[in-house]
């Protein structure tokens, strides 16, 4: 998988666990706040990383992730799953 197979995965997760418009995603904006997310939703949203994109996220990392743009930089620092 190459990394923008990677982000427009990612993407496509994000859009879809969210319910929301693919031009009403913004990197900055909050899960929690400004999409109504709660914390299951970001659970689910890693669980489909590891299962669509086969990317492993540390239980420790999940926590940096409230936005798309925060996603984006820990993935960014696990690497592009060679066998996705």
């Amino acid at each position: 998988m190459s990394t923008e197979d990677l982000y427009r995965t990612v993407r496509r997760i994000v859009v879809e666990e969210l319910e929301i418009e693919p031009e009403e995603l913004d990197e900055a904006a909050r899960f929690e706040d400004d999409y109504d997310a709660d914390s299951l939703a970001l659970l689910a949203m890693v669980a489909r990383f590891e299962n669509e994109a086969g990317i492993l996220v540390p239980n420790e990392r999940i926590a940096e992730m409230s936005t798309f743009g925060q996603v984006l930089a820990v993935i960014g620092t696990l690497g592009v799953p060679a066998h996705a």
